[in-house]
C-alpha cells in the first residue's frame, strides 16, 4: 500500500501572542519572528500513516507545497520514518486558496504514480478552512472519508475506518483508492522520532519540484483560479477590561464579586 501524507508548516499554535504581528495592507501576518511547527491535525495524518505502516508494512510518502522552509517539515516526517518526501517548492503557494492548493497536491500525486491512500487533517491548522481534502478527493476522483479516528487494514483493497458523525461514531468499509481527513482522536497524537533518525533525516534527500514541473500555471491558479479572497486581516478590540476584587477573606471577596455582577448587569 501506497500511502500520501500531506502535511504543512504552521506558525506555531502555542507560541506567545506577542509574536504574531499582522501586516494590514497586505492581509498578512508578519512570519518573521515566528517559531514554525507541523499543522497538529496534519501530524495525526501522518502518526495514522505510521500506525498503518507498523501494521500493514505501507509505504509512505510526505508531501507539502510551500516555500523551501517546508522542507523542515519534511525532514520531521522523514525522521519519523516516511520513507520518501516530496516538496512542490513554490513561494507563491502561500496565497493560493483551498482549491489551488487542492489542485496543486493532485497534480503531484498525479506525478507520483500509483497511491492507494491519502491522508490529510481535519483542517489546516493557521486558517482552520477544513475544505482541502475534500477538494482534492474531487480532483483525483477518488471517495473521500471525513474525519477518520482510527484505520485498519487487512492487506486487501477494502479498509475499515472508524469516524466521528454527530451522533458519535461510525464504522465504515471503503474501497481504495482513497481521500481522508483525519481528527485529533487522542490515538493519533504523533510519536517522537528517535535522535538517530533525526540525524538520518538531515542528510535524507528531498524530490523538489515545481509547478511547471507539475504542468501548472501558478499565474493562473493565483489569479483567476483563486475562488476565495481575504479582505481584511486585523487583530479584533475587544475592549476586555480586568477588574481585580480583594477582600480580607473568602466571603468579603464573594459578596463584593456578586455584587459587582449585578452592577454589571444593571449596566
Amino acid at each position: 500500500m501506497h500511502i500520501v501524507v500531506c502535511i504543512n508548516r504552521i506558525p506555531d499554535p502555542e507560541a506567545p501572542p506577542k509574536q504574531f504581528r499582522l501586516d494590514e495592507a497586505s492581509n498578512r501576518p508578519v512570519l518573521d519572528r515566528m517559531s514554525w511547527v507541523i499543522g497538529p491535525f496534519d501530524e495525526n495524518a501522518l502518526e495514522t500513516a505510521l500506525k498503518l505502516k507498523d501494521s500493514a508494512g505501507a509505504r509512505i510518502t510526505a508531501l507539502t507545497v510551500g516555500p523551501a522552509s517546508n522542507q523542515e517539515a519534511l525532514r520531521r516526517a522523514l525522521a519519523l520514518r516516511c520513507d520518501a518526501a516530496v516538496h512542490v517548492n513554490e513561494d507563491r503557494a502561500l496565497g493560493l486558496d483551498s482549491a489551488g492548493v487542492a489542485r496543486t497536491l493532485a497534480a503531484a500525486i498525479r506525478k507520483l504514480g500509483e497511491v492507494d491512500l491519502i491522508l490529510c487533517g481535519r483542517q489546516v491548522g493557521d486558517w482552520d478552512g477544513g475544505q482541502a481534502g475534500q477538494l482534492l478527493a474531487e480532483e483525483l476522483s477518488f471517495a473521500y472519508v471525513h474525519l477518520l479516528r482510527q484505520i485498519d487494514s487487512n492487506g486487501g483493497p477494502t479498509l475499515r475506518i472508524n469516524t466521528e458523525v454527530p451522533t458519535g461514531f461510525a464504522l465504515v468499509e471503503a474501497q481504495l483508492p482513497i481521500v481522508a481527513a483525519v481528527t485529533n482522536a487522542s490515538t493519533n497524537q504523533l510519536r517522537i522520532p528517535k535522535v538517530k533518525d533525526v540525524m538520518a533525516a538531515r542528510r535524507a534527500t528531498i524530490s523538489a519540484w515545481t509547478a511547471a514541473d507539475l504542468g501548472l500555471d501558478m499565474a493562473e491558479l493565483l489569479g483567476s483560479g483563486v475562488t476565495v479572497a481575504v479582505r481584511r486581516l486585523f487583530i479584533p478590540d475587544t475592549g476586555v477590561q480586568v477588574e481585580m476584587i480583594r477582600g480580607e477573606n473568602d466571603e468579603e471577596v464573594a459578596e463584593k464579586l456578586a455584587r459587582r455582577i449585578l452592577d454589571l448587569k444593571v449596566l
